[in-house]
């Protein structure tokens, strides 16, 4: 299953709780539910919410507190069990203490460690508030035997959930206290909830909440400003009963003090004026095409995800007005949902960038595969073998072989690097692999060759990229090989008559760095039984969990082992090697390898 999938799968599994949630007149009784759905979700097995109850002053399950859902309880933590629940416990005391602010704690479970029996492995607790808006109604616990099972996705999950909880608690307790004058507007908000939760597109998400809400509050006009590409600036992203169109002509808020927006966003605090003609709290930013709509009563209420503002919600009217009570936390509630579907569709648009992505990388890679040689050539007395392996989808490595026109026998190879990863790597990649190869198949010495592609790299690339190469020039008939070396890792040669493996050596700049560059020429002549490797650095310093390198110093003795093998058989033990080495490191870099062998004689 891919990421993008997953993602999806989560974000539908989030959705059906919240939709459970939101259709529930009786919330508590969904909660078993929507918690064992929490628990499978994050890969877990066992939980349990506390609910605030000034009514409850027993001590069975916490002073003030009452268990109101579990799932999959050890035998140890069996409901009826004196041992595990009469009493409070270490996440109820950090709540009583406003100490559970954050998103979410990790705490070291006082119940799980009073008990006695079978615990399940049990030992710790992630701990999130129910909350909504600033209320703190109950504490939602997923239990596991160590710290490692929360990763940072489960407890995104976990609070995303217990931020759903609350909002749903809080609106079931809105809705008691409003039922008998206000059931229209409790049947509005439900029907609000599950509209808004059914729209996966941002535009029309946001178009659906400022109409909705203007018509339940009875407005003049209502806006929704969310953060634009600038962090400095709020942008109206949906607007409705204005005199103006504040969405098509771009209009911008300041996301400071400055401004009643920015001043929400970063209080979290609602902002309501009965009539800014007359507040002495109107904030100074008031600018003409603003003036021209006529508002006076005004409130702003701020969308909070897992203690994030994400935007925020504006009603006016265009006389005197000041929400009531009711109202505010009527309006609160709904900035609460919306926030939430907000977020959800956001990320659902950002799935599907993803997805659009990999297939453009995915072409890409396509593109920059063509790029290199489809086979090595194959020439009598000689071996050669090629190992590419970018560590992304498209990368900086590359390669080339060919035969140089007009002269017989003659072979040109190179290697290089780009510095660099990725898309910009890949496409300096490919600028620098075409000049490079036209410059060679039109003759000239290696260093003369690299000398001139520095210079058409260095006027035609508009980055700061550069990249190391080495070019070669083998002559397949004497394996005299003259080569030239821009910077790159020195090739390892394995010599049979001395039993030893020597670096080739050469002078060199890096390739587009510099205006003009001179390079040393080197030559030296492949014997019977030889091998010529070739690589990147991807190779060299391939990493292990321990950041330990690979290193060149593995590279020469694998080489001064490889005995009689092919080179292909060479370049296998490498990759292997690399490969045990790294372990369960990720590949952080590009590794090119290519091998050189002259057949022994008679072979």
């Amino acid at each position: 299953m891919s990421a993008e999938t997953d993602l999806i799968d989560k974000l539908t599994a989030l959705t059906n709780i919240a939709e459970t949630l939101n259709r529930a007149v009786d919330v508590r009784g969904v909660l078993d539910d929507a918690l064992a759905r929490l628990v499978e979700l994050m890969g877990l097995e066992t939980g349990w919410i506390f609910l605030k109850d000034p009514a409850a002053q027993e001590r069975w399950a916490g002073s003030g507190y009452v268990l109101a859902a579990h799932h999959n309880l050890p035998p140890a933590l069996a409901t009826d069990s004196a041992e595990a629940w009469a009493g409070g416990c270490a996440c109820q005391a950090m709540c009583n203490e406003a100490c559970l602010n954050a998103a979410y704690n990790e705490v070291q479970c006082s119940r799980l460690a009073g008990v006695t029996g079978d615990r399940g492995g049990l030992a710790m607790h992630a701990s999130t508030p129910l909350r909504s808006g600033d209320r703190i109604l109950g504490i939602l616990n997923v239990a596991a035997p160590d710290w490692t099972a929360f990763n940072p996705e489960s407890l995104a999950l976990l609070t995303n959930v217990g931020g759903q909880i609350g909002v749903a608690l809080e609106r079931a307790q809105l809705y008691d206290l409003l039922q008998e004058r206000r059931v229209h507007e409790q049947a509005a908000l439900l029907d609000f909830s599950s509209q808004l939760l059914s729209r996966l597109g941002l535009d029309d998400l946001s178009d659906l909440l400022v109409e909705d809400v203007r018509r339940m509050f009875q407005a003049d006009a209502c806006a929704l400003l969310l953060p634009g590409d600038d962090p400095a600036f709020l942008e109206f992203r949906a607007a409705s009963g204005w005199r103006t169109d504040p969405v098509g002509q771009r209009r911008l808020a300041p996301n400071d003090e400055q401004c009643g927006a920015g001043l929400v966003m970063r209080s979290q605090r609602p902002l309501l004026e009965a009539d800014l003609d007359s507040s002495s709290n109107v904030t100074p930013w008031s600018p003409p095409w603003l003036d021209q709509e006529g508002f006076r009563g005004h409130a702003v209420v701020p969308l909070i995800v897992d203690g994030r503002s994400v935007g925020v919600l504006v009603i006016d009217y265009r006389h005197p007005h000041l929400l009531d009570e009711g109202e505010v936390r009527l309006l609160r509630l709904m900035a609460n949902q919306a926030a939430i579907a907000v977020e959800k569709a956001r990320l659902y648009q950002e799935a599907l960038k993803v997805q659009a992505l990999e297939k453009e990388m995915a072409l890409g890679q396509e593109i920059q595969t063509s790029l290199l040689p489809t086979c090595c050539p194959e020439t009598p007395g000689w071996e050669i073998a090629v190992y590419y392996q970018p560590a992304r989808l498209v990368g900086g490595d590359f390669y080339d072989l060919f035969a140089l026109p007009g002269e017989p026998g003659r072979l040109g190879i190179l290697v290089a690097d780009v510095a660099g990863k990725g898309v910009p790597a890949a496409l300096f990649m490919a600028l620098s692999l075409t000049i490079i190869r036209t410059i060679a198949l039109g003759g000239g010495s290696p260093a003369a060759v690299l000398e001139r592609a520095n210079g058409l790299i260095r006027n035609d690339s508009r980055s700061d990229l550069f990249l190391t190469a080495l070019y070669g020039v083998l002559d397949m008939d004497s394996g005299r090989l003259v080569y030239a070396n821009a910077g790159h890792n020195r090739p390892l040669w394995r010599r049979v008559a001395r039993g030893e493996v020597e670096e080739l050596d050469a002078r060199g700049i890096v390739l587009g760095s510099l205006g003009q560059i001179e390079l040393d020429e080197c030559e030296v002549e492949l014997a019977p039984g030889d091998t010529l490797l070739l690589y990147t650095d991807g190779v060299s310093e391939a990493m292990n969990v321990e950041r330990d390198f690979f290193d060149e110093a593995r590279l020469r003795a694998l080489l001064a082992s490889t005995g009689e093998r092919s080179a292909q058989q060479l370049l296998e033990g490498i990759v292997g090697a690399v490969a045990t080495f790294a372990g369960e490191a990720p590949q952080a870099d590009d590794m090119t390898l290519v091998a050189v062998r002259r057949q022994p004689t008679g072979a």
